[in-house]
C-alpha cells in the first residue's frame, strides 16, 4: 500500500513590484499611476500552492510514492469522524506549538470535507474538485470570508488495485488503520517533505499567520483521503450587491494595504480534466488592483497588464476597515473573479481574504 505525496510547486520568495508615487495634475496631464506595492506571495505545498498574487513559473516534479506499512499488532477499526478530526487537529497543533507557534482553531467551513469526498470518490489526488473549482472557490461557496491555503494527502491503493481489494481478487490487501495512517501522513508532511515538495506542506502547517483549519477525512478499509484547509480569518466581511463590493470589519492584525483581483475561467468538468494532474495551483490571472482614491489634483499612471481601480470609499483607521468599489471595472468576460485583500504588518504582507465571485452573463440575461 502506498501513500501519494501530493503534487507540489516550488517555494517562491516574496517579491514586490514598486510603482511610482502619485503625481500632480497639469493641464496637459492625462490620468496616470500611483505608488502601490503589489506583493507576490507564493506558498508551495504538497498539494498546496497558496494564492499567488502574481504570475510565476512552477517547476514540476514527478509524484513520488511513500510506503506506509500498517502495524501488524493493530486491527483496523472504524473510528468516528469527530475523533479523526480531533486527532488531526491535535497533531497539527502539536507541530505548531513545538515550533513556538499559536495553535489553530477548528473551522466549521465544509470545503475541506467536500474536497476529501471528491478525492475519495475519484481516487484522484488534485487541488481541483470534479466540478472544476479551485480550493478558494469551494471555500467561498461554503461561506468562507477569510483566506484559504490547502494541503491534500492520500493513503491507499491505486483505483485498479482498490477494486481488486474490494472484490477480493487480491486477498492480501493491507487494511487501513485510520489513526495510525493519519499519524504517518502528518509526519511525512512535516519531516519528509523537502525532497517531495520543497517543504510546502510543512510551511503551510507552520505558517504563523494561520488562525483556523478545516479538516476533511473520508476513508474505508483500502483508501484514506485527508484535506487540510488552513485559513487566515482576521475579521473582515465581504458583502456583494450587484457589482458593488464592500469589504469591512475590524482587522485583527496588520493594516489593509491593497486588494488584488484575479481571474479564472468558469469552473467546469472540462477545467477539472485539464488541470487534475497539475502539481499545484495559482490564483489565476491578475486583472486589477483596488487602491485608495487620491486627493483632488493627483492622478494615477496607467499600468500594463492590469487595471487600477480607485475605490469609491477607502476608510482604514488603525484596525477599522471600510472599503467599497465597483467590480465591473475589472470584469470583461465571464468567469470567477477572486478578491485577495492583503494586510501589511511591518515589512510582512499576508492575505486576509480569498473571496470568489462568479460572473455569468447568460444568467444575468
Amino acid at each position: 500500500m502506498s501513500s501519494a505525496c501530493p503534487r507540489c510547486g516550488v517555494l517562491n520568495s516574496l517579491v514586490s513590484v514598486p510603482i511610482p508615487p502619485p503625481k500632480k495634475k497639469s493641464a496637459a496631464a492625462r490620468k496616470v499611476a500611483t505608488g502601490i506595492v503589489i506583493a507576490i506571495i507564493v506558498l508551495a505545498g504538497i498539494i498546496l500552492l497558496a494564492p499567488a498574487l502574481a504570475n510565476f513559473v512552477i517547476q514540476q516534479k514527478d509524484n513520488p510514492a511513500i510506503t506506509i506499512l500498517q502495524p501488524q499488532s493493530q486491527q483496523p477499526r472504524t473510528v468516528p469522524r469527530e475523533e479523526l478530526v480531533q486527532h488531526v487537529l491535535d497533531r497539527i497543533n502539536k507541530d505548531r506549538t513545538d515550533f513556538g507557534l499559536l495553535p489553530v482553531k477548528l473551522s466549521s467551513n465544509q470545503a475541506a470535507e467536500i474536497h476529501a469526498e471528491d478525492v475519495f470518490r475519484t481516487r484522484q489526488i488534485s487541488h481541483w474538485t470534479t466540478n472544476g473549482e479551485k480550493p478558494y472557490m469551494t471555500y467561498t461557496q461554503n461561506d468562507g470570508e477569510g483566506s484559504v491555503q490547502q494541503n491534500v494527502a492520500i493513503a491507499g491503493f491505486s483505483p485498479e488495485q482498490y477494486e481488486q481489494c474490494v472484490t477480493n481478487i487480491l486477498v492480501q490487501c493491507e487494511k487501513i488503520e485510520p489513526l495510525y495512517t493519519i499519524e504517518q501522513l502528518q509526519y511525512e508532511m512535516m519531516y519528509n517533505d523537502k525532497e517531495c515538495c520543497n517543504d510546502g506542506h510543512r510551511n503551510n502547517i507552520l505558517d504563523p499567520r494561520h488562525t483556523h483549519v478545516s479538516i476533511g477525512i473520508v476513508y474505508d478499509q483500502y483508501y484514506l483521503a485527508l484535506v487540510q484547509n488552513f485559513e487566515n480569518n482576521y475579521g473582515l466581511d465581504v458583502d456583494v450587491e450587484d457589482s458593488e463590493i464592500e469589504i469591512s470589519g475590524t482587522l485583527l492584525d496588520g493594516q489593509l494595504d491593497h486588494i488584488a483581483i484575479y481571474y479564472d475561467e468558469m469552473p467546469t468538468r472540462a477545467v477539472y480534466e485539464q488541470n487534475k494532474n497539475l502539481l499545484s495551483y495559482s490564483a489565476g490571472e491578475l486583472v486589477a488592483v483596488v487602491v485608495k482614491p487620491l486627493p483632488p489634483g493627483y492622478y494615477y499612471e496607467s499600468l500594463q497588464g492590469y487595471n487600477l481601480i480607485e475605490a469609491d470609499r477607502w476608510t482604514v483607521q488603525r484596525d477599522s476597515v471600510d472599503v467599497m468599489f465597483d467590480l465591473a471595472d475589472a470584469v470583461d468576460k465571464d468567469g470567477a473573479y477572486t478578491l485577495f485583500a492583503l494586510a501589511k504588518d511591518g515589512e510582512e504582507i499576508f492575505d486576509v481574504t480569498s473571496y470568489s465571485i462568479f460572473v455569468n452573463s447568460e444568467e444575468n440575461d
